[in-house]
């Protein structure tokens, strides 16, 4: 039996609980196509892990974001799309467990600044578990982080929630100030690669916000990219101001992006009904002082594995199953899955499963596929489903079994 002596010992040496911070911008690939000076950044890998493949579960702001929030795929959360006016989105539900929630009911003190874009009203978040919510431009977003966190005593759950470089759809009109970098990439490959690819990737060219750009040359390709390139970098800028303010070594940090960008690659820009690697890997650091060396790590991640790498970082039990995983634990996942469903109103479903070496979409309204050998063509540029190799086969019915196709496709 523990004597009230013991309890009190035992108490006294229990270590505190760890403050926790997560930095999202909004719309970042991991793969940017050429040089960036993120100092605050390097700062950060200093002291953390780069996870080199982390995929988000859709690359569209609110079902990745809900992902995030409850550690489950689209399909469970129940956010399949954008929720706005203009999409047909249905908001999170407040009774889904989420990282709000679980570390309000741990005694955390919570608050989200920035972007939510996962239902209104927005502007009291108290039902999802954040006690305090700050909305707004980005200067002003970061500006009340700051002041929030400085001076405050633990345990708390930070959400800064960036909006860039989500600004890449103001690149028309931003292009006559914009330099080009002199180290940018022009992209690999172009509209004329969309010719043995699924007819939606076109329609979106001719018919959504692909025609932005459908008449781009090289060089106003190579204006967009150092655009969006400065758009990175102004939200480095921001994470400084951020980790200027808190105690590194008492503080679990997540650094990531919801999605990507498609940065012109196949010709394309921005997102809409295609999943290519520009749009579905994103950035992720994790510093957990005490429960990771820093360094890089190679194994498949995916935006469900957040909220239970937060929970597991900072000692607490998920109260609910998720279908991510903790990061602090042996990986053994050889694949990870998208679930895609609608542009705005254009419902267009489409399901993905990524392994190393592989990438088979289901494209489920028309029984269009793309498959591609990753190990031969990682810039997805050879479409091999019409072929059917044997391993396309073998993908499918794994995605089958976990993202059944809908009743009745």
């Amino acid at each position: 039996m523990l004597t009230r002596r013991r309890w009190m010992q035992t108490l006294a040496v229990r270590p505190p609980a760890p403050n926790v911070l997560v930095f999202m911008t909004d719309q970042e690939s991991a793969l940017l196509p050429g040089v960036t000076r993120l100092p605050n950044r390097e700062r950060l890998l200093a002291r953390g892990v780069r996870f080199a493949n982390a995929f988000c579960t859709t690359p569209q702001c609110s079902a990745a974001r809900a992902s995030f929030l409850t550690g489950l795929m689209p399909k469970r959360t129940g956010v399949w799309t954008n929720v706005d006016d203009s999409s047909l989105g249905k908001p999170l539900s407040a009774a889904l467990p989420n990282l709000g929630q679980v570390f309000q009911k741990a005694g955390y003190q919570t608050a989200l600044f920035g972007k939510w874009h996962l239902g209104l009203p927005d502007k009291d978040l108290r039902p999802f578990g954040f006690d305090v919510r700050v909305d707004g431009k980005d200067p002003a977003v970061t500006a009340a982080a700051v002041e929030w966190l400085r001076g405050r005593s633990g345990p708390w759950l930070a959400w800064v929630s960036l909006l860039n470089p989500h600004d890449i759809y103001a690149v028309r009109r931003e292009m006559a100030k914009t330099t080009v970098r002199p180290e940018v990439r022009l992209p690999a490959t172009d509209l004329s690669n969309l010719a043995a690819k699924p007819v939606e990737q076109r329609e979106y060219v001719d018919r959504d916000q692909g025609k932005i750009t459908a008449d781009f040359t090289p060089a106003q390709w190579k204006l967009y990219r150092s655009y969006y390139l400065d758009l990175v970098e102004k939200t480095d800028a921001q994470l400084g101001q951020v980790l200027d303010a808190i105690d590194l070594d008492k503080t679990i940090i997540l650094l990531t992006s919801d999605h990507g960008d498609q940065l012109g690659e196949h010709g394309l820009p921005f997102k809409g009904p295609f999943v290519y690697d520009e749009c579905m890997r994103i950035p992720l650091v994790l510093s957990a002082p005490g429960r990771l060396r820093p360094g890089v790590r190679t194994d498949l991640v995916s935006t469900v594995d957040f909220a239970p790498t937060l929970a597991d970082a900072a000692g607490l039990r998920w109260p609910a199953p998720v279908d991510g995983q903790s990061l602090l634990r042996p990986n053994r996942r050889d694949a990870v899955f998208s679930d895609y469903y609608a542009k705005q109103k254009w419902v267009n479903p489409i399901r993905t499963i990524r392994t190393r070496d592989a990438k088979l979409n289901v494209y489920d309204q028309t029984g269009h596929r793309e498959f591609y050998d990753l190990r031969k063509d990682p810039g997805e540029v050879n479409n091999l489903a019409s072929a059917k190799p044997p391993a396309m086969a073998a993908l499918e019915r794994r995605l089958n079994a976990t993202i059944p196709p809908p009743a009745g496709a």
